[in-house]
């Protein structure tokens, strides 16, 4: 069966009190002895039968016999019915109702036979099932209690043995009500206690969920940040050496030549960018060549392209660098000159890679129109090269004005330099 979902009322300080209810499920109901149960109490309560057909005052038997019967009818027609997972304990007039309904039939049975008294063995747990200790103990004490005084009373025993039945029965009443409400707080604490699992579960499976998405986001900001920066750049240049091409053809074949060599290299090294990216996520140049000759080819390309002075210099001692602070040192390199074709209508431009005692400087200079940079940026560019820049624990300044040419300068500490 599917059940409903965990509903929880701590008003009560222990659950006989019938104001503290708990959902159950399947998975921790207590009550539920297994498909045993029910052939168990079936057969034993056939052989109640039996055992009033032989045993007592000869001309109650059968009548003892259709009692316990009814004993039988009552579990299956009404208490079985309750044994559900998930259904709650029963309120209190379906409680009353139930515990009358057994014994109706089952007290005089033992009045009149008290050797049926031991039908109590598989009677008296399924009160405790089915309602609970409130009701179960006060109804367990009138089929212990009762006979005795009756016996008593109408004097087919002397008060001496009854004393002692009341003294003993009393004795197990006492502890019924004890270890009962003890068992039904366990209960429910290992209730409270799977609801709690479950909602765990729930919340781990959630954060994992959340996590994995997280992760699948960030994976992409990093693959746009990579397509931004590499093929997207590549393709921007392709377009305008194309258009160069298309000016030149009739009157420059020698410069639409060497624009269409720079169209076939730019576009074999966005082809090498992209496999890399599917294949193995990481930056063919880089890999393939140092960082000082992958900076000063970005730069010779761009002074080819634009036809003006693009300077790479390399300054102090090269140290062996991480991939990520490679790939970000190039990457912000290829942004800004990206920068300086799409923007700046420069002269000339300069890329220092300085190796400095405090660590490693990346200097893009150009001598451009420049801009305000209070204004914000339409484009994703400066974002890019911000976002490398804290990822790896460096920072980006960007020094500009219109007028007077852009600096864009990386600053990655020696402490993470050298991690």
């Amino acid at each position: 069966m599917t059940d409903p979902a965990p509903e929880e009322d701590t008003a009560a300080p222990w659950p006989g009190s019938r104001r503290r209810k708990i959902r159950p499920s399947a998975e921790w109901h207590a009550w539920d002895l297994g498909r045993w149960w029910h052939p168990t109490f079936t057969v034993a309560i056939l052989a109640m039968i039996m055992l009033a057909l032989i045993s007592g005052p000869e001309r109650w038997r059968w009548v003892t016999a259709t009692l316990m019967a009814a004993v039988l009818l009552v579990y299956f027609v009404f208490a079985r019915p309750t044994f559900s997972t998930g259904n709650d304990l029963p309120g209190h007039r379906q409680a009353l109702g139930l515990m009358l309904l057994f014994l109706l039939p089952t007290l005089p049975a033992i009045v009149l036979n008290p050797t049926l008294m031991v039908s109590l063995v598989v009677i008296a747990p399924v009160f405790f099932m089915t309602v609970g200790s409130t009701y179960a103990v006060p109804a367990l004490a009138v089929l212990l209690l009762f006979p005795a005084l009756l016996g008593g009373l109408s004097g087919h025993r002397d008060w001496g043995s009854v004393g002692i039945t009341l003294l003993a029965n009393g004795a197990i009443l006492g502890y019924a009500l004890w270890f009962s409400g003890w068992i039904e707080r366990i209960i429910y604490q290992s209730a409270e206690r799977f609801i709690l699992i479950e909602q765990l579960s729930s919340s781990r499976r959630e954060a994992a969920r959340l996590s994995e998405q997280a992760g699948a986001m960030a994976e992409r900001e990093r693959l746009a940040r990579e397509l931004h920066d590499t093929l997207a750049q590549g393709f921007t240049s392709i377009i305008t050496l194309t258009q160069a091409v298309e000016s030149e053809l009739d009157t420059d074949p020698a410069t639409a030549r060497r624009h269409l060599a720079l169209t076939r290299e730019t576009a074999a090294e966005n082809l090498a960018e992209a496999r890399a990216m599917v294949a193995a996520r990481r930056a063919v140049t880089v890999e393939g060549d140092d960082l000082d000759g992958a900076i000063s080819r970005i730069g010779e390309r761009l002074g080819r392209e634009l036809g003006i002075e693009v300077i790479a210099t390399v300054t102090g001692s090269p140290e062996e660098l991480s991939n990520d602070l490679r790939v970000c040192l190039l990457r912000t390199a290829q942004e800004a000159l990206a920068n300086v074709r799409k923007h700046a209508g420069a002269a000339s431009a300069r890329v220092t890679l300085a190796y400095t005692d405090v660590g490693v400087l990346l200097t893009v200079a150009d001598d451009g129109a420049g801009f305000d940079v209070s204004r914000p940026s339409d484009g994703n560019g400066l974002a890019n090269m911000r976002h490398r820049a804290e990822e790896v624990g460096g920072t980006l300044d960007l020094d500009s004005a219109p007028g007077r040419g852009t600096t864009i300068r990386l600053t990655i500490p020696r402490d993470e330099a050298e991690e």
